[in-house]
Protein backbone atom coordinates (compact mmCIF):
# COMPACT_ATOMS: atom_id res chain seq x y z
CA UNK A 1 0.00 0.00 0.00
CA UNK A 2 2.47 2.57 0.87
CA UNK A 3 3.86 1.53 -2.47
CA UNK A 4 1.18 2.45 -4.27
CA UNK A 5 0.84 5.87 -2.54
CA UNK A 6 4.32 6.48 -2.94
CA UNK A 7 4.15 6.11 -6.65
CA UNK A 8 0.84 7.98 -7.10
CA UNK A 9 2.07 11.01 -5.19
CA UNK A 10 5.11 10.74 -7.70
CA UNK A 11 3.23 10.38 -10.49
CA UNK A 12 0.49 13.14 -9.10
CA UNK A 13 3.53 16.03 -9.32
CA UNK A 14 5.03 14.93 -12.57
CA UNK A 15 1.18 15.04 -14.61
CA UNK A 16 -1.22 15.90 -12.36
CA UNK A 17 -0.78 19.93 -13.56
CA UNK A 18 -0.40 18.94 -16.72
CA UNK A 19 -3.51 20.15 -19.05
CA UNK A 20 -4.76 17.87 -22.29
CA UNK A 21 -2.86 18.47 -25.33
CA UNK A 22 -6.56 20.22 -26.58
CA UNK A 23 -6.30 22.89 -23.91
CA UNK A 24 -3.39 24.37 -25.60
CA UNK A 25 -5.64 25.40 -28.38
CA UNK A 26 -8.18 27.14 -26.18
CA UNK A 27 -10.40 23.86 -25.72
CA UNK A 28 -10.08 21.54 -22.63
CA UNK A 29 -11.14 17.41 -22.74
CA UNK A 30 -12.14 15.96 -19.96
CA UNK A 31 -12.37 12.32 -18.92
CA UNK A 32 -14.75 11.06 -16.74
CA UNK A 33 -14.66 7.64 -14.86
CA UNK A 34 -17.35 6.09 -12.59
CA UNK A 35 -18.30 2.66 -11.36
CA UNK A 36 -21.43 1.72 -13.39
CA UNK A 37 -22.21 0.70 -16.57
CA UNK A 38 -23.90 2.12 -19.12
CA UNK A 39 -27.74 3.93 -18.17
CA UNK A 40 -27.10 3.67 -14.85
CA UNK A 41 -27.32 6.84 -12.10
CA UNK A 42 -23.72 7.58 -12.09
CA UNK A 43 -23.54 7.20 -16.14
CA UNK A 44 -26.59 9.22 -16.82
CA UNK A 45 -25.26 12.11 -14.00
CA UNK A 46 -21.88 12.07 -15.98
CA UNK A 47 -23.60 12.51 -19.94
CA UNK A 48 -25.77 15.31 -18.15
CA UNK A 49 -23.18 16.92 -16.37
CA UNK A 50 -20.90 17.03 -19.56
CA UNK A 51 -24.08 18.21 -21.94
CA UNK A 52 -24.68 21.05 -19.47
CA UNK A 53 -20.95 22.61 -18.85
CA UNK A 54 -20.34 21.58 -22.83
CA UNK A 55 -23.52 24.17 -23.86
CA UNK A 56 -22.46 26.12 -21.04
CA UNK A 57 -18.56 26.65 -22.17
CA UNK A 58 -19.91 27.05 -25.50
CA UNK A 59 -17.36 23.99 -26.35
CA UNK A 60 -14.62 25.11 -24.53
CA UNK A 61 -14.83 21.75 -22.72
CA UNK A 62 -15.67 18.40 -24.55
CA UNK A 63 -15.91 15.11 -22.18
CA UNK A 64 -14.99 11.79 -22.81
CA UNK A 65 -17.11 9.11 -20.41
CA UNK A 66 -15.40 6.15 -19.50
CA UNK A 67 -17.89 3.23 -17.54
CA UNK A 68 -16.31 0.43 -15.09
CA UNK A 69 -14.44 -1.66 -16.19
CA UNK A 70 -12.90 0.65 -19.83
CA UNK A 71 -10.43 1.91 -17.39
CA UNK A 72 -10.21 -0.22 -14.28
CA UNK A 73 -12.50 -0.68 -11.38
CA UNK A 74 -12.21 0.73 -8.31
CA UNK A 75 -8.75 2.13 -7.03
CA UNK A 76 -7.96 1.85 -10.27
CA UNK A 77 -9.92 4.82 -11.27
CA UNK A 78 -8.68 6.93 -8.14
CA UNK A 79 -4.93 6.37 -8.96
CA UNK A 80 -5.78 7.52 -12.97
CA UNK A 81 -7.71 10.40 -10.94
CA UNK A 82 -4.32 11.17 -9.07
CA UNK A 83 -1.95 10.74 -11.80
CA UNK A 84 -3.69 13.16 -14.39
CA UNK A 85 -4.73 10.70 -16.97
CA UNK A 86 -8.56 11.61 -16.32
CA UNK A 87 -9.34 14.68 -14.54
CA UNK A 88 -12.78 13.63 -13.15
CA UNK A 89 -14.22 10.88 -11.48
CA UNK A 90 -17.95 9.65 -9.88
CA UNK A 91 -16.85 7.21 -7.48
CA UNK A 92 -17.29 6.12 -3.72
CA UNK A 93 -15.36 7.13 -0.60
CA UNK A 94 -14.56 3.72 0.16
CA UNK A 95 -12.87 3.42 -3.14
CA UNK A 96 -10.93 6.28 -2.13
CA UNK A 97 -10.17 5.25 1.61
CA UNK A 98 -6.44 4.03 1.03
CA UNK A 99 -5.40 7.32 0.23
CA UNK A 100 -7.73 9.57 2.69
CA UNK A 101 -8.87 7.65 5.20
CA UNK A 102 -11.31 9.93 6.73
CA UNK A 103 -13.57 8.99 4.30
CA UNK A 104 -14.14 5.60 5.39
CA UNK A 105 -16.59 6.84 8.16
CA UNK A 106 -19.33 6.66 6.10
CA UNK A 107 -19.22 3.10 5.76
CA UNK A 108 -20.19 2.69 9.35
CA UNK A 109 -23.48 0.60 9.68
CA UNK A 110 -26.68 3.19 10.98
CA UNK A 111 -24.60 6.38 10.94
CA UNK A 112 -26.07 8.49 8.66
CA UNK A 113 -30.39 9.02 8.48
CA UNK A 114 -31.81 6.24 6.79
CA UNK A 115 -34.18 8.24 4.90
CA UNK A 116 -32.61 9.22 1.28
CA UNK A 117 -34.35 12.36 1.42
CA UNK A 118 -33.12 13.17 4.77
CA UNK A 119 -29.40 12.07 4.35
CA UNK A 120 -29.46 14.67 1.00
CA UNK A 121 -30.28 17.12 3.16
CA UNK A 122 -27.62 16.34 5.78
CA UNK A 123 -24.68 16.19 3.80
CA UNK A 124 -25.67 19.21 1.84
CA UNK A 125 -25.66 21.11 5.52
CA UNK A 126 -22.86 19.35 6.61
CA UNK A 127 -19.43 21.45 7.82
CA UNK A 128 -17.76 17.84 8.20
CA UNK A 129 -18.48 17.08 4.59
CA UNK A 130 -17.79 20.77 2.81
CA UNK A 131 -14.57 21.69 4.82
CA UNK A 132 -12.94 18.92 7.26
CA UNK A 133 -13.53 16.16 4.60
CA UNK A 134 -13.13 18.60 1.26
CA UNK A 135 -10.07 19.49 2.70
CA UNK A 136 -7.98 16.19 3.79
CA UNK A 137 -8.81 15.52 -0.27
CA UNK A 138 -7.25 18.08 -0.99
CA UNK A 139 -4.29 17.88 0.71
CA UNK A 140 -3.74 14.49 -1.68
CA UNK A 141 -5.04 16.80 -4.75
CA UNK A 142 -8.38 15.51 -4.51
CA UNK A 143 -11.18 18.41 -5.25
CA UNK A 144 -14.67 17.02 -3.47
CA UNK A 145 -17.29 18.28 -5.61
CA UNK A 146 -20.17 17.17 -4.04
CA UNK A 147 -21.38 13.67 -1.88
CA UNK A 148 -24.76 12.71 -2.55
CA UNK A 149 -26.18 9.22 -1.83
CA UNK A 150 -27.15 6.54 -4.54
CA UNK A 151 -29.64 5.48 -2.30
CA UNK A 152 -29.96 3.06 0.84
CA UNK A 153 -28.13 -0.40 0.66
CA UNK A 154 -30.07 -3.32 1.51
CA UNK A 155 -28.58 -6.85 1.98
CA UNK A 156 -29.50 -9.47 -0.84
CA UNK A 157 -28.58 -13.07 0.23
CA UNK A 158 -29.45 -17.13 -0.65
CA UNK A 159 -29.91 -16.96 3.42
CA UNK A 160 -32.82 -15.17 5.13
CA UNK A 161 -30.78 -12.58 7.62
CA UNK A 162 -33.09 -11.26 10.32
CA UNK A 163 -30.42 -10.70 13.06
CA UNK A 164 -26.75 -10.73 13.44
CA UNK A 165 -26.76 -14.34 14.57
CA UNK A 166 -27.28 -15.13 10.84
CA UNK A 167 -24.65 -13.28 9.53
CA UNK A 168 -21.97 -16.06 11.57
CA UNK A 169 -19.56 -18.02 9.04
CA UNK A 170 -21.64 -15.73 5.45
CA UNK A 171 -19.08 -15.36 2.99
CA UNK A 172 -20.88 -12.24 2.29
CA UNK A 173 -19.21 -9.73 -0.40
CA UNK A 174 -17.32 -6.63 0.13
CA UNK A 175 -15.23 -4.02 -1.00
CA UNK A 176 -11.74 -4.34 -0.35
CA UNK A 177 -11.70 -1.03 2.23
CA UNK A 178 -10.84 -2.00 5.72
CA UNK A 179 -14.26 -0.22 7.85
CA UNK A 180 -16.05 -2.40 5.69
CA UNK A 181 -14.46 -5.47 6.26
CA UNK A 182 -14.59 -4.72 10.11
CA UNK A 183 -18.23 -4.00 9.27
CA UNK A 184 -19.21 -7.64 8.98
CA UNK A 185 -17.13 -9.02 11.00
CA UNK A 186 -18.90 -7.32 13.95
CA UNK A 187 -21.42 -9.75 13.19
CA UNK A 188 -19.27 -12.61 12.67
CA UNK A 189 -19.38 -13.00 8.91
CA UNK A 190 -16.84 -14.36 6.60
CA UNK A 191 -16.52 -10.53 4.50
CA UNK A 192 -14.73 -11.22 1.24
CA UNK A 193 -13.27 -8.72 -1.16
CA UNK A 194 -14.38 -9.52 -4.87
CA UNK A 195 -13.99 -7.18 -7.63
CA UNK A 196 -17.15 -5.35 -8.64
CA UNK A 197 -17.67 -6.69 -12.07
CA UNK A 198 -16.91 -10.54 -10.57
CA UNK A 199 -19.43 -10.51 -8.35
CA UNK A 200 -22.28 -12.09 -10.10
CA UNK A 201 -19.86 -15.26 -11.02
CA UNK A 202 -18.90 -15.47 -7.35
CA UNK A 203 -22.18 -15.14 -6.17
CA UNK A 204 -23.30 -17.79 -8.86
CA UNK A 205 -20.58 -20.15 -8.18
CA UNK A 206 -21.43 -19.92 -4.11
CA UNK A 207 -18.03 -18.08 -3.17
CA UNK A 208 -20.31 -15.95 -2.01
CA UNK A 209 -23.58 -15.92 -0.36
CA UNK A 210 -24.65 -12.16 0.09
CA UNK A 211 -24.30 -8.85 -1.43
CA UNK A 212 -24.77 -5.10 -0.26
CA UNK A 213 -25.97 -2.37 -2.67
CA UNK A 214 -28.94 0.13 -3.35
CA UNK A 215 -32.05 -1.38 -4.79
CA UNK A 216 -30.80 0.25 -8.34
CA UNK A 217 -27.57 -1.38 -8.37
CA UNK A 218 -28.66 -4.77 -7.70
CA UNK A 219 -30.89 -4.91 -10.56
CA UNK A 220 -28.07 -2.95 -12.89
CA UNK A 221 -25.99 -6.01 -11.96
CA UNK A 222 -28.85 -8.58 -12.04
CA UNK A 223 -27.64 -10.16 -8.83
CA UNK A 224 -31.10 -10.97 -8.08
CA UNK A 225 -31.31 -13.84 -10.34
CA UNK A 226 -28.72 -15.63 -8.60
CA UNK A 227 -29.76 -14.83 -4.70
CA UNK A 228 -33.06 -15.79 -2.68
CA UNK A 229 -33.99 -12.90 -0.31
CA UNK A 230 -33.70 -9.20 -0.52
CA UNK A 231 -33.46 -8.10 3.06
CA UNK A 232 -34.44 -4.42 3.73
CA UNK A 233 -31.85 -3.44 6.29
CA UNK A 234 -31.23 0.08 4.96
CA UNK A 235 -27.76 0.25 6.85
CA UNK A 236 -25.68 2.33 4.77
CA UNK A 237 -26.03 5.28 2.43
CA UNK A 238 -24.24 4.35 -0.47
CA UNK A 239 -22.70 7.38 -1.60
CA UNK A 240 -21.07 8.63 -5.08
CA UNK A 241 -18.04 11.46 -4.57
CA UNK A 242 -17.64 13.59 -7.70
CA UNK A 243 -14.14 14.73 -7.55
CA UNK A 244 -11.76 15.95 -9.83
CA UNK A 245 -7.66 16.33 -10.37
CA UNK A 246 -7.51 19.82 -7.60
CA UNK A 247 -4.50 20.73 -9.93
CA UNK A 248 -5.90 20.82 -13.09
CA UNK A 249 -8.72 22.40 -11.92
CA UNK A 250 -7.03 24.90 -10.19
CA UNK A 251 -4.98 25.57 -13.48
CA UNK A 252 -8.37 26.24 -15.95
CA UNK A 253 -9.30 29.38 -16.02
CA UNK A 254 -11.67 30.98 -13.49
CA UNK A 255 -14.48 30.84 -15.93
CA UNK A 256 -14.57 27.43 -16.60
CA UNK A 257 -13.63 26.86 -12.84
CA UNK A 258 -17.25 29.00 -11.68
CA UNK A 259 -19.16 26.61 -14.81
CA UNK A 260 -17.78 23.84 -13.32
CA UNK A 261 -18.62 24.44 -9.89
CA UNK A 262 -22.39 26.29 -10.42
CA UNK A 263 -22.83 22.79 -12.67
CA UNK A 264 -21.98 20.78 -10.40
CA UNK A 265 -24.20 22.49 -7.25
CA UNK A 266 -26.90 22.28 -10.03
CA UNK A 267 -26.88 18.91 -10.33
CA UNK A 268 -27.82 17.63 -7.09
CA UNK A 269 -31.78 17.72 -7.45
CA UNK A 270 -31.16 15.89 -10.56
CA UNK A 271 -29.09 12.76 -9.03
CA UNK A 272 -31.88 12.75 -6.06
CA UNK A 273 -34.47 12.66 -8.89
CA UNK A 274 -32.17 10.22 -11.06
CA UNK A 275 -31.62 7.85 -7.78
CA UNK A 276 -35.41 8.19 -6.48
CA UNK A 277 -36.27 6.89 -9.93
CA UNK A 278 -34.07 4.15 -10.37
CA UNK A 279 -34.42 2.31 -7.19
CA UNK A 280 -38.23 2.86 -7.58
CA UNK A 281 -38.10 0.98 -10.75
CA UNK A 282 -35.85 -1.69 -9.07
CA UNK A 283 -37.73 -2.52 -6.27
CA UNK A 284 -40.62 -3.91 -9.19
CA UNK A 285 -38.15 -5.74 -10.92
CA UNK A 286 -36.91 -7.18 -7.27
CA UNK A 287 -40.51 -7.76 -5.59
CA UNK A 288 -41.02 -10.72 -9.10
CA UNK A 289 -37.63 -12.35 -8.40
CA UNK A 290 -36.86 -12.54 -4.52
CA UNK A 291 -38.88 -12.88 -0.81
CA UNK A 292 -38.57 -9.14 0.59
CA UNK A 293 -37.91 -9.41 4.28
CA UNK A 294 -38.78 -6.77 6.25
CA UNK A 295 -36.62 -5.77 9.53
CA UNK A 296 -39.02 -5.04 12.28
CA UNK A 297 -37.59 -1.58 14.39
CA UNK A 298 -35.69 -4.33 17.11
CA UNK A 299 -34.23 -6.02 14.64
CA UNK A 300 -32.71 -2.63 13.26
CA UNK A 301 -31.59 -2.47 16.78
CA UNK A 302 -30.18 -5.47 16.88
CA UNK A 303 -28.03 -4.93 13.83
CA UNK A 304 -27.25 -0.98 15.20
CA UNK A 305 -25.90 -2.44 18.53
CA UNK A 306 -23.66 -4.88 16.97
CA UNK A 307 -22.14 -2.10 14.45
CA UNK A 308 -21.45 0.28 17.49
CA UNK A 309 -18.01 -1.40 18.37
CA UNK A 310 -16.78 -0.35 15.06
CA UNK A 311 -17.14 3.74 15.99
CA UNK A 312 -14.49 2.74 18.67
CA UNK A 313 -12.17 1.11 16.29
CA UNK A 314 -12.51 3.65 13.54
CA UNK A 315 -11.78 5.93 16.53
CA UNK A 316 -8.87 4.32 18.09
CA UNK A 317 -7.25 2.51 14.61
CA UNK A 318 -7.29 5.44 12.55
CA UNK A 319 -5.66 8.44 13.08
CA UNK A 320 -6.68 11.29 15.64
CA UNK A 321 -8.03 13.42 12.93
CA UNK A 322 -10.39 10.67 11.65
CA UNK A 323 -11.58 10.43 15.35
CA UNK A 324 -11.75 14.14 15.49
CA UNK A 325 -13.75 14.29 12.37
CA UNK A 326 -16.53 11.37 13.22
CA UNK A 327 -16.78 12.53 17.26
CA UNK A 328 -17.69 16.23 14.77
CA UNK A 329 -20.13 14.34 12.30
CA UNK A 330 -21.96 12.40 15.21
CA UNK A 331 -22.49 16.00 17.04
CA UNK A 332 -23.82 17.38 13.46
CA UNK A 333 -26.32 14.35 13.00
CA UNK A 334 -27.64 14.55 16.80
CA UNK A 335 -28.22 18.36 15.88
CA UNK A 336 -29.79 17.51 12.99
CA UNK A 337 -31.83 14.52 13.91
Amino acid sequence: MKKFCTLGLMLLIVFAGALPASAKRGTYTFKITHEEYADTVPDKYAKEFARRVTEKSDGRIKFEIFQVGQLGVGVDLVEHLLTGSTQMAIVSPGNVSTIVPEGQMFALHFLLPSSVEKAYEFLDKSQVVKKDLAGAYAEKSLRLMDLWPLGASDWLSDKKIMGPADFKGLPFRTMDTPLIIKNYEAYNANPTPVSYTDVYSALQLNMVDGVENPLGALVDMKWYEVQKYLIMSNHIMYLEGVFMNDRFFKSLPKDLQKILTETVAEMRDYAYDLQKEANEKAAEVLAKHTERVDLTPEQHEAFRKAALPVRDYYKKALSKRCAAMLEKLEKELAEFE
